[in-house]
């Protein structure tokens, strides 16, 4: 993993013009090993910054505007190894050690659709449903929430445990954190099952209230793993 200092990040920074996309930039990625093209990306300051000091590949979503970590959810990292900008400084390229595969859809590459033919450049390396399987019903459960708090209704649970406040909100996690250890104490296999979902929704109801993306927290997940792992 090739991370850069503060004097590396601050040249390329002053070097970069990201007015031309307001606020963005074209990131270019290659497999270190293969020479392989493996995606197109973009990048602002943050993203930027984040890749550079941390060593892996960091985005910026323009359909979610948020930052976001390659392999955050699937582990296929992008391990930055290179990293360079255009002649007119409003292009960047990295060169990377791609783990697994880079395509969300299975592929090593993101270009593996030929033009003019049906046929695929390469083989499946993994099936999607491998990698983001049932995870996503978290963030299925927690844009309900978000709905709920943004356009209550008078039979929803989430809109009145809000509309009564934090207190309440507090106050229930509380409840259901000692209703879980008990249900722990008592080897209860279902309960502790049990107990542990009602927790784990009135924590996301704490975050949405509290305007937090479930992406934060996927993101320090991922990042305390890294730290420990690498």
């Amino acid at each position: 993993m090739n991370s850069f200092n503060l004097e590396d990040i601050d040249a390329l920074l002053s070097k970069l013009d990201f007015s031309k996309m307001n606020g963005i930039v074209p990131a270019i990625v290659q497999d270190i090993e293969t020479n392989t093209v493996l995606m197109m990306g973009f990048m602002n300051k943050e993203a930027l910054i984040k890749t550079l000091s941390t060593g892996y590949m960091h985005y910026f979503s323009r359909t979610k505007n948020r930052i976001w970590m390659k392999g955050e959810e699937s582990k296929h990292y992008q391990i930055v190894k290179e990293a360079y900008y255009d002649c007119d400084g409003d292009a960047l390229l990295f060169r990377v050690e791609q783990v697994k595969a880079c395509c969300h859809e299975g592929y090593f590459s993101c270009f593996h659709n030929i033009v003019g033919s049906e046929k695929i450049s390469e083989e499946k390396i993994f099936e999607p449903e491998e990698v983001y399987g049932k995870s996503k019903i978290l963030e299925k459960v927690f844009n309900i929430i978000k709905q709920r708090i943004e356009k209550p209704t008078v039979d929803s649970y989430v809109a009145k445990i809000v509309q009564e406040g934090e207190a309440k909100i507090l106050n229930k996690i509380s409840e259901e954190s000692g209703e879980l250890a008990e249900a722990a104490k008592n080897n209860n296999e279902k309960e502790v099952i049990h107990e542990a979902t009602d927790l784990l929704f009135h924590i996301m109801i704490l975050l949405a209230y509290k305007n937090i993306n479930l992406d934060k927290i996927f993101t320090e997940l991922e990042l305390r793993h890294k730290e420990k792992n690498h």
